[in-house]
């Protein structure tokens, strides 16, 4: 296993509460990604220009859909946007009747359904939540419950299967899937140890996974087929949410919520979308059916 110390610098200073899901848009050539409770839906351009667009609510997720378009996860349900015309489409209701919960991290797998979670957002941080799935029809299917902060959902290229952990558990698992999208069988990737908590999660144009890790404060880079760990890339924050690869960078986001001032001033960069220059390239183009 490697240690790399890579250098990270800011790219874009947007000082998320908690920055989340970035996304190399590969047709737009720009970075999307969010601020979930400044409820932003933020883009980075690598020449360095940064937008932001407010949204109606706290959003985990984004995607992008089959037309280009970006879909959205929101506390009430999936949208779909245009971000060029600022057009809405409203996808699904999920989870509309329970205010208390909101949408949380999701990706599409190698058919276009997309795979998505929902966890409490009240506080109390229960196991309320659940894993749906989205259909290419754009019917919706609760597959899991109980879920407390559904995480590192990443579909594999190759098969009817996605990776998915429930944070609180540590356990980053893989769902392999039927033709018709239900479970057949759960493995469990790794584990974790104490004190560290597995939020995003994406996949590199080699084909390996890239796990943020809350509390150490780095990326591994990790073997799918069997769970080894190919590498550890610290991170100078320590709430890092998810990484992804464009064609010669890697982005990271990360979180200032929970941050004591003094934390804070230790962490600079926390919030801030970081990047590092590198030879991965982005992972699989997966896209939403019908989104």
């Amino acid at each position: 296993m490697m240690q790399i110390d890579p250098d990270f610098t800011p790219r874009h200073a947007a000082m998320a509460l908690t920055g989340e899901v970035p996304l190399w848009d590969t047709g737009r050539r720009c970075l999307w990604w969010l601020d979930i409770q400044g409820q932003r839906l933020l883009c980075h351009w690598p020449h360095g220009e940064n937008t932001a667009i407010p949204l109606p609510g706290q959003c985990g997720l984004i995607a992008l859909g089959e037309s280009g378009r970006l879909v959205l996860g929101l506390e009430d349900g999936l949208v779909a946007l245009d971000p060029e015309a600022m057009v809405w489409d409203r996808l699904s209701d999920t989870e509309a009747d329970a205010p208390e919960r909101r949408l949380n991290d999701g990706k599409p797998d190698r058919r276009g359904r997309l795979w998505f979670g929902s966890m409490d957002m009240s506080g109390r941080g229960g196991p309320t939540g659940g894993l749906f799935r989205r259909d290419t029809d754009g019917t919706i299917e609760k597959v899991l419950g109980d879920i407390a902060i559904p995480n590192a959902i990443v579909g594999d290229p190759l098969a009817d299967a996605i990776w998915f952990t429930d944070t609180r558990g540590r356990k980053l698992e893989r769902l392999e899937l039927d033709p018709a999208g239900r479970i057949e069988r759960r493995s469990t990737l790794m584990i974790l140890p104490e004190g560290s908590h597995p939020d995003g999660m994406t996949m590199d144009g080699e084909g390996m996974l890239w796990l943020a890790v809350v509390g150490p404060g780095e990326i591994l880079r990790i073997d799918p087929r069997h769970g080894e760990i190919l590498a550890r890339i610290s991170l100078p924050v320590r709430r890092p949410t998810m990484a992804v690869w464009s064609d010669e960078t890697l982005f990271v986001t990360s979180q200032r919520r929970f941050l004591t001032a003094e934390e804070l001033r230790e962490q600079p960069l926390a919030g801030c979308l970081i990047g590092t220059e590198g030879r991965f390239g982005p992972g699989p183009d997966l896209r939403v059916a019908g989104g």
